[in-house]
């Protein structure tokens, strides 16, 4: 099964794309900031990242920057 991480800092937007993306049959998991997402990411190393780029704590660019310094 195919792993994606949805990271957005709005609810109503994660959870449309969280019960789309559930109901085809991937498993998603979720972040509501950058900071979680790249924690996450690192972590369970996802097929595909669906990233925020306006977001608090930690927006989308910082995201990519962190994770790029990791691989």
């Amino acid at each position: 099964m195919n792993k994606i991480l949805i990271i957005e800092d709005e609810q109503s937007i994660l959870d449309v794309l969280d019960n789309k993306l559930t109901k085809d049959g991937y498993l998603v998991t979720l972040a509501k900031n950058g900071e979680e997402g790249l924690e996450t990411a690192l972590r369970d190393h996802s097929d595909l990242i669906l990233l925020d780029i306006k977001m608090p704590r930690m927006d989308g660019i910082t995201f990519l920057q962190g994770l790029m310094g990791y691989y």
